[in-house]
């Protein structure tokens, strides 16, 4: 058996054989053709170039269809990128002056760009060079007249396992028939992974050395919900996976029952269930889940799904469209949570040391102001046609939280004047993601509608540690008493002036830091859709009374490995598949425990 780690990209689990997908580098022919011929070899780049238009344009519009049209963007820049003088021009000219053939010609013009993309130092723009690839090889395949086996041909069900993947692959593949996915490279933002979460498909990416130790039909094993890729599981392995799968699947199907039931205790005690999304068909999903509402609505999407900032009547039409599909019920939107170095392609900022620590979120949009007034002018809008509510991430302090109340009382100013339609007392939230927010969390609570806790980024900086650091991610630890007790002093703070507290982090999709967190009086926990069933069910399974004793307990304690222990006797009767989820997601590498404890 050999176990591989990765980062956790799709959540789910997969079992089965390996297809290796691995599309050849094109062994391109280098000649030089007869000046009578050059208009030919120009024909031809211009009719290839044309050619993989129309199939992105056609794949765009069936992804639109499928999924909706935020995910069909991702390939406009595609068809940008095939109309752009800088890939024609220089082709045509190596035609013209070298009297090279057109695939040559096209190949070298892509070798430049390519080199161009690696050397950049942001990561957004250094992430769509794999785009690039993808476009290179729809274009030599339309001239070198070569058909490559593709995702859309998987001769049986299969964990796809693949040096990286182009969202045309993904737009194109048997989604019935791929159980997961594995790559070497890319990150959980990639266009192609956004689409397999699109889909509910189990993925890891970042697997080193995945395609070279893995062959077509090994079993395998994807655990999208620690981040792990297992080629050659014992019996041992494969039967727990395979149980742990079998219940996960059992709980999916029983939804239809579930949806409708209260998230409440044994003895009455209810919390509101929420979704986080980032895309409209999760919308579908998270209902189907029976969620309460959006407790998280990240619109980063919608400016990183293309090359140009999204102007006011796209993001209303984005906005409004979530809002009518799930009103009466809530929708929280967060104003860009992005930071410099991914918004570079559109804000021309400078790269950073430390981005975690610098330009983002309302620091970014306060810094640029007009793109901060037109998405407030967007949610405003989308007010007037359902429950929205607006919330500012990343938040220090009183100071700076004034400062974007005062940008958003400009903006109802100027629609006010403009006779726009909006709801005039849509409500204002925070979020609390850093100590400083937490330690002033009394000072900021006078001054807003609701607050919610960002449990990944309050461990990361309360512990500072980086959380997609293998290095250090066994320090990434969410039972440590430091965070319980700012979670506790927030959700205090926040009952004394008489306003709600929603967790939308990982720890309020996981049964054991869930029933903590209610425990501690959270009044809503807002997660990904999958994961609202499970939570559902341990609520349901438990006393309020036992919750607050549990946390009661808890706060007290002083040793990580002690607080675990504690959580894992109070809710020992849950089954396997709970403590999967329960234990494994949140539990760092076992190798340190000892340290940590």
């Amino acid at each position: 058996m050999k176990h591989f780690k990765g980062i956790q990209a799709s959540p789910g689990i997969a079992i089965g054989p390996v297809y290796l997908y691995d599309p050849e580098e094109f062994l391109v022919d280098q000649r030089r053709v007869h000046p009578r011929d050059i208009p030919a070899e120009e024909s031809r780049l211009r009719d290839a170039i044309a050619a993989v238009a129309e199939d992105f344009a056609a794949t765009r519009a069936h992804v639109e269809d499928v999924l909706g049209k935020e995910h069909a963007q991702i390939f406009d820049a595609h068809l940008l990128i095939l109309q752009d003088a800088a890939l024609l021009d220089p082709t045509i000219a190596r035609i013209r002056d070298e009297a090279r053939n057109a695939e040559y010609a096209f190949w070298t013009t892509f070798r430049h760009l390519r080199r161009q993309f690696e050397a950049i130092q942001d990561d957004y723009l250094r992430e769509r060079g794999t785009d690039l690839l993808g476009i290179e090889k729809r274009v030599l395949a339309k001239l070198c007249n070569w058909e490559k086996a593709g995702l859309d041909r998987l001769p049986h069900e299969a964990i796809v396992v693949a040096r990286d993947l182009m969202p045309d692959d993904m737009a194109h593949m048997q989604p019935d028939r791929v159980l997961g996915l594995i790559t070497e490279v890319g990150g959980p933002t990639s266009h192609a992974i956004i689409l397999a979460r699109g889909l509910e498909i189990p993925a890891v990416v970042s697997v080193v050395h995945a395609l070279s130790e893995a062959r077509m039909g090994d079993m395998a094993i994807v655990d999208g919900q620690r981040g792990h890729f297992i080629l050659h599981p014992d019996r041992e392995t494969l039967a727990h996976y395979r149980r742990l799968s079998k219940k996960l699947r059992a709980r999916k199907a029983g939804l239809v029952d579930s949806r409708d039931l209260p998230a409440e205790t044994t003895d009455g005690v209810r919390v509101a269930l929420q979704a986080n999304v980032e895309l409209p068909n999760e919308v579908h999903s998270a209902m189907a889940y029976g969620a309460e509402g959006v407790g998280l609505y990240r619109t980063e999407y919608l400016y990183l799904a293309q090359n140009t900032l999204p102007d006011e009547a796209s993001q209303v039409a984005a906005y409004s469209q979530m809002a009518e599909r799930i009103a009466p019920q809530p929708l929280v939107i967060r104003t860009l949570d992005l930071g410099g170095d991914k918004m570079s392609h559109v804000l021309n900022t400078q790269p950073e040391m430390n981005p975690f620590l610098g330009l983002r979120s309302i620091r970014l949009t306060m810094e640029h102001r007009d793109l901060f007034k037109t998405q407030l002018r967007a949610i405003l809008k989308a007010s007037a046609v359902g429950n929205v509510k607006v919330m500012f991430p990343l938040i220090s302090g009183v100071g700076e939280l004034r400062e974007a109340l005062l940008v958003l009382a400009e903006v109802r100013e100027e629609l006010t004047r403009e006779g726009v339609p909006f709801d005039d007392r849509c409500p204002v939230g925070v979020m609390i993601e850093v100590p400083a927010a937490a330690l002033v969390a009394d000072q900021l609570a006078r001054e807003v509608n609701f607050f919610s806790i960002g449990t990944n980024d309050l461990i990361q900086y309360t512990l500072a540690v980086d959380r997609g650091n293998d290095l250090v991610a066994y320090l990434f630890e969410p039972f440590h008493p430091a965070v319980l007790r700012l979670i506790k002093r927030v959700i205090d703070a926040a009952h004394a002036q008489q306003i709600p507290v929603t967790v939308c982090g990982e720890m309020a999709g996981n049964p054991h830091s869930g029933l903590l967190l209610m425990g501690m009086g959270v009044d809503k926990l807002s997660m990904t859709p999958s994961a609202l069933p499970e939570v559902k069910r341990a609520i349901r399974a438990v006393s309020f009374d036992q919750l607050q004793s549990l946390a009661e307990d808890v706060l007290n304690m002083h040793v990580i490995a002690e607080i675990r222990a504690r959580i894992t006797h109070a809710f020992s009767e849950e089954d396997d598949a709970g403590e999967a989820r329960g234990q494994e997601s949140v539990r760092p590498s076992t190798h340190k425990n000892a340290a940590q404890a």
